[in-house]
């Protein structure tokens, strides 16, 4: 069980890596769009879930803790900002209007988090297990 978690973080950070990637191709304006001109809320938060997803592919991959902590951080928050400040994010000038694709890409992402909280917080209850049992293993071994 402790690899299947293994593999899943593993799983997890290549997919932030890729946010990641998005993010800088975004400041570079390599996806459709010039980022100097974008909505200031847009840079932001491309700046600031750049810095998170390097966090948590380097926690995940390095078994840092700052790395899960920030994962659950980046998680929520994006669910949050696609749920419940969806409007909020998409209310920007007539250039960068929202197509109804990117809406859909919008919905993908909240399916994508959950489904990598999920992940992730069964990969820490099987690590979390382990630790235990393996705890008591040694002790009743001695």
């Amino acid at each position: 069980m402790k690899l299947v978690a293994k593999l899943i973080i593993g799983l997890v950070a290549l997919f932030y890596t890729y946010g990641a990637t998005v993010h800088v191709l975004n400041m570079l304006s390599m996806t459709g769009f010039d980022w100097a001109s974008a909505p200031t809320k847009w840079q932001v938060l491309d700046i600031t879930y750049l810095v998170l997803d390097v966090i948590v592919v380097l926690g995940l991959v390095l078994g840092w803790k700052l790395g899960y902590i920030s994962f659950y951080i980046a998680a929520i928050s994006q669910i949050a900002l696609y749920t419940l400040l969806r409007e909020w994010i998409i209310d920007v000038p007539p250039d960068f209007a929202v197509t109804d694709e990117q809406r859909s890409y919008l919905t993908g992402l909240v399916v994508f988090h959950l489904i990598t909280l999920a992940l992730v917080t069964f990969c820490v209850r099987v690590r979390s297990t382990a630790g235990i049992f393996q705890r008591g293993v040694q002790r009743s071994s001695g």
